[in-house]
């Protein structure tokens, strides 16, 4: 929701179900390297100047597509039918464009709306269909909801007048911004958050187009959670 207060405020809040030492499995997508680089060169110089905001690094750009719940409800055999089933469902579906753009300012950050397109739509379906075999709907976190992506470019540190940022926004010509980029994976991580910071740790990939794994025999060092090493 486009934030209609006079400021916005600060972001670091606990969500509810978080606490500390608790961590949340979702389903992403990352911003190809050049574009996120991209991103924060050309917002740097505006975001700099406006106080009360955190520019959002390149490699912390991603999209949230599809959560799945927090870890210690998650069960290391459901977790792997879960990446098994996304794998096998996403390996279907070929790479495509993603639209980003132009800015918002919300209650509590700067972000770029991503463009729902039917691509897009296509792989939370998959998504929620690798779940829903796995677990009942009334599990699965927003099923049901629509779907409204988006890269978060900064965070509100603490209270900033809505009017700043926008004027900043647009007299340096992001009024109609847009960029395009290429997706071609899907990446499941574990959220985290300490400190008063959200970050995560990768966990798996699903590859758009994947080639099938090899059949190799099996070993000792065999990944127990993800399937056999490949060779």
């Amino acid at each position: 929701m486009v934030a209609s207060e006079m400021t916005v405020a600060s972001r670091w809040w606990w969500r509810p179900g978080w606490t500390p030492g608790r961590s949340f499995y979702n389903w992403q997508i990352a911003p190809t390297q050049p574009v996120a680089d991209k991103l924060v060169e050309i917002f740097a110089p505006t975001l700099s100047r406006l106080p009360g905001l955190e520019q959002v690094d390149a490699a912390r750009l991603r999209i949230g597509v599809q959560g799945i719940g927090f870890a210690d409800g998650v069960k290391g055999v459901h977790l792997a039918a879960l990446v098994s089933g996304a794998r096998d469902l996403l390996a279907e579906l070929s790479p495509f464009q993603l639209a980003v753009g132009p800015p918002e300012v919300t209650t509590d950050s700067i972000r770029l709306p991503v463009t729902v397109s039917e691509e897009l739509l296509r792989v939370r379906a998959d998504l929620t269909d690798a779940l829903t075999a796995v677990w009942i709907r009334e599990r699965i976190p927003d099923y049901g909801d629509p779907l409204r992506p988006y890269l978060e470019l900064a965070h509100a540190t603490h209270p900033t007048p809505v009017h700043e940022i926008r004027t900043a926004l647009a007299e340096d010509g992001f009024t109609d911004f847009a960029l395009d980029d290429t997706v071609s994976a899907v990446s499941m991580v574990e959220l985290q958050c300490e400190d008063g910071r959200y970050g995560w740790t990768d966990v798996s990939t699903a590859d758009l187009l994947r080639e099938p794994d090899p059949v190799v025999e099996g070993s000792v060092f065999d990944d127990p959670l993800f399937g056999p090493l490949r060779q």
